[in-house]
């Protein structure tokens, strides 16, 4: 994708001074590089994307298009799998808090659902008795330690005596079957090392307590790091592995423990991983001034926009220099600061290099928890373009209105005589 200050401005014109440009082919090859990465070493692997990371309706029916799994965690996202055309059987439904009502329609509609806690357990038993033509299939997620400074609050904990009975009550349900095991870690690092540690824990497990289950998977989760300019790279302490490096740390102890590549499928849960690379971020730099002994550059944007997270990392940028006349600039360096009243929204600390008024700065590796987790905050969010070689623009999410923000609040609360406090 070629952009330019002329390119990127006409795009302004018409869609506002800041926006998101995705790239769903890099989406696509990023998915099957990931994939091929796993498959070249167990074949049995497949990919449940994260709609949490990025639940643009396009990315996810391209997991769709490619065979994936839907990977969910609440009845919104349940909802739009269904919507896009994802079978019932191919959405994956995590997640710590499971309303009853969209616990019964997943399981109902045999959806693989992973246990996380006991009161879904409860929910399960009830479900199981009152439909009792029905064969239910359930994973557990399990948690256990990883070497990690605490310990996970998700999932049950392996080893314990709940863990027994949580097993023993599964099993004594006539129709329901536990198909297989679920965990996702933040590892260490996020090392490829450590997932392979995982997997052979989740492996342990799966032989020393469910033998006689035969179980049909085994999901370690994701959390994998994406493909990122050096720049950003660099502002990481450690190591960044490589799809390559990850697949064959974590598929090869797979392949050693079922060398008939006859085990169960080996499902990973992708979000960051492939879609961080493929949205970009474009705002406009509108004014700039001393504060003390900086240098403030004000952007058409908030950090909100581009991490919400609020990681203290700058993302890689480039800047288009603005064509306009007797606008000399000189080498400087400015603190890019974003449009709210927030003293701390600072999208860009310490940026060297030249900047004016009109310039425009494009912002790489926004593709995840972005769009998905922008709060309401002062502005409605901006719209998500694609930009393709061939300089066509497709509007993915036009940008947010009043009335987006507002449809769901009433206004005659008072007229109608409800307490306002």
């Amino acid at each position: 994708m070629s952009l330019s200050w002329n390119t990127i401005n006409a795009i302004a014109q018409q869609y506002g001074d800041s926006f998101y440009l995705l790239t769903p082919s890099r989406f696509e090859a990023n998915y099957q590089r990931f994939l091929a990465a796993f498959q070249s070493e167990y074949q049995n692997s497949r990919i449940a994307y994260s709609y949490k990371t990025n639940y643009t309706p396009l990315l996810c029916q391209l997991v769709q298009k490619m065979g994936g799994y839907a990977e969910v965690v609440s009845g919104m996202e349940y909802d739009l799998a269904l919507r896009i055309g994802v079978p019932a059987e191919r959405i994956i439904f995590n997640g710590p808090y499971k309303q009853l009502g969209d616990f019964k329609r997943a399981l109902l509609s045999s959806s693989i659902v992973n246990l996380d806690s006991s009161y879904e357990l409860t929910m399960l038993t009830t479900l199981a008795a009152e439909h009792l033509q029905q064969n239910f299939k359930v994973g557990i997620r399990c948690n256990f330690s990883i070497g990690a400074e605490h310990h996970s609050r998700f999932g049950f904990d392996v080893g314990t005596a709940s863990f027994q009975t949580t097993l023993q009550t599964l099993r004594a349900m006539p129709n329901c079957r536990i198909a297989g095991i679920h965990c996702h870690f933040l590892a260490p690092e996020r090392s490829a090392a450590a997932y392979a540690s995982i997997a052979e824990q989740m492996i342990a497990i799966a032989s020393s307590e469910f033998s006689q289950e035969n179980l049909d998977f085994i999901d370690i989760g994701g959390g994998f790091f994406s493909p990122m300019r050096p720049e950003l790279q660099v502002q990481f302490p450690f190591d960044v592995p490589s799809f390559e490096e990850y697949g064959h740390a974590i598929a090869s102890v797979f392949a050693r423990a079922y060398p008939e590549q006859n085990g169960p499928e080996l499902i990973l849960e992708p979000g960051i991983s492939i879609a961080a690379n493929t949205m970009q971020f474009a705002a406009k730099i509108i004014d700039l001034k001393p504060a003390g002994d900086r240098l403030i550059a004000l952007a058409a944007a908030s950090q909100y926009d581009i991490k919400p997270t609020l990681s203290p990392r700058n993302l890689p940028i480039t800047v288009y220099p603005s064509v306009a006349k007797n606008m000399s600039t000189q080498r400087q360096t400015f603190d890019i600061v974003g449009s709210s009243c927030m003293e701390s929204d600072c999208l860009y600390r310490g940026y060297q290099g030249e900047l004016k008024p009109g310039d425009y700065v494009v912002f790489d590796n926004v593709g995840a928890y972005t769009n998905v987790l922008r709060p309401p905050f002062i502005n409605p969010a901006p719209p998500i373009l694609s930009y393709s070689s061939k300089h066509e623009i497709k509007v993915i999410r036009r940008r947010e209105t009043t009335d987006d923000i507002f449809s769901s609040y009433s206004f005659t609360a008072f007229e109608q005589g409800v307490p306002t406090a």
